[in-house]
């Protein structure tokens, strides 16, 4: 929910991965979908998109005035441009004809103590326009985030989920994510509760090998 990397790297991708690869191309051939990685004058696209998906998730949730300082704090386009050009994050767009629908960030943050230590890397939010739910979109910008996480040389991806998201936990599930734990996430004054789940995505050599 809360280093740019490019190029091929060698490292394996397990077959599950493939499949989901192969999966997702193939769904999002209903609509022409690009994923590409964001830049500073998609900010405000994002901001926008960013601030409303948020909202309408967890506005029931949330008291109004705790909701208001953070979106405006965290959703604000000099903000999201300074995260784009940060070397510990990376921003990804889902693009259409009629401009931005969807996006992930993809960031190093502290790893909590029910995430394996080798899995440095969040998911901390993908987010898409409910017009294009279920076309294929949320599950493109997922594999190009776990391709970027491979490619950098990480053995899996974590992030956080509200827990009463019974759509989205299903969505990561169906995608190799497990729950490994739990823990309350403050917006403002508000702790909400989210459950932590993590994917492995590649396995690795072992070098004493």
């Amino acid at each position: 929910m809360n280093q740019k990397m490019t190029g091929t790297s060698g490292i394996s991708i397990g077959s599950k991965h493939e499949k989901f690869i192969i999966a997702a191309m193939l769904r999002s051939c209903a609509i022409n979908t690009t994923v590409r990685q964001a830049k500073t004058s998609d900010a405000e696209a994002i901001s926008h998109l960013g601030g409303i998906t948020f909202a309408s998730a967890y506005g029931a949730i949330v008291r109004p005035e705790d909701m208001a300082g953070y979106v405006a704090d965290i959703f604000t386009p000099w903000r999201i441009s300074e995260e784009i050009e940060a070397s510990d994050s990376v921003y990804l767009i889902a693009e259409t004809e009629s401009g931005i629908v969807g996006y992930a960030k993809l960031a190093m943050t502290e790893t909590p103590e029910m995430v394996p230590a080798d899995y440095p890397m969040e998911l901390v939010r993908l987010y898409l326009d409910h017009r294009y739910y279920g076309r294929g979109i949320g599950e493109k910008l997922l594999s190009e985030i776990c391709s970027r996480v491979v490619e950098a040389g990480h053995r899996g991806l974590w992030l956080r989920v509200w827990q009463k998201n019974e759509g989205a936990i299903r969505f990561y599930r169906r995608h190799g994510f497990e729950i490994v734990g739990s823990q309350p996430y403050f917006i403002g004054k508000t702790p909400n509760p989210v459950v932590l789940m993590c994917a492995e995505l590649a396995a690795h050599d072992d070098p004493s090998e």
